[in-house]
């Protein structure tokens, strides 16, 4: 995989692929993040971007390079969050620029990683990347969770990546700005009200 724009362009990364990822590949990655491009600047010296079921890293590690201020991966499996770190590093990425959250996505929420970070401050992400196995089903699960918890600021994207059979329930006060579709998968970008 490599960077597709930004200051690490060109840039390989994630040696490994594991069969329990499911990486989004280089185009798909490029037309998320033209759509984004009219709903959010990542060269602010702001944004804050929460990687959700990580995988490789590879949204997130994008953002980051196209200047997002720090992005946060969570990953549940132990392996692939040490192959986020491997990348992060290859890429010259900072860990506090780029902390791993080794935890279930549905936990996450309740604070307790964030807290252990050196410059804690309650975080609200202008940017989430959501990308749950889609034989987990638990989107909106997590959809219910970030807004139950009120982690995306108010004009926040949220980028929820699914199959064509999974149905999105949006939250109160979130609406549906554009969906990409890929064959079987549906990138649906969302913002908070």
């Amino acid at each position: 995989m490599r960077i597709i724009s930004g200051r690490f362009k060109g840039l390989s990364f994630g040696n490994k692929i594991f069969e329990e990822t499911r990486p989004t590949t280089d185009r798909m990655r490029e037309s998320i993040f033209n759509a984004l491009s009219h709903y959010i600047n990542f060269e602010d010296d702001n944004i804050e971007v929460l990687d959700m079921c990580a995988g490789t890293g590879a949204l997130g590690f994008e953002a980051i390079s196209r200047g997002a201020k720090r992005c946060i991966f969570v990953e549940n499996q132990l392996h692939i969050a040490q192959e986020i770190r491997h990348s992060a590093h290859s890429l010259g990425i900072p860990q506090n620029q780029s902390p791993i959250a080794v935890q279930d996505a549905l936990t996450f929420f309740n604070g307790f990683f964030l807290k252990q970070l050196p410059d804690y401050v309650p975080v609200y992400w202008n940017c989430i990347f959501c990308d749950p196995p889609y034989i987990a089903r638990i989107l909106n699960k997590i959809l219910h969770e970030i807004e139950k918890t009120n982690s995306l600021c108010p004009q926040g994207i949220l980028i929820a990546e699914h199959d064509i059979i999974e149905h999105i329930l949006l939250p109160k006060g979130f609406s549906t700005l554009t969906s990409l579709t890929f064959g079987k998968t549906i990138v649906d970008i969302i913002q908070k009200d």
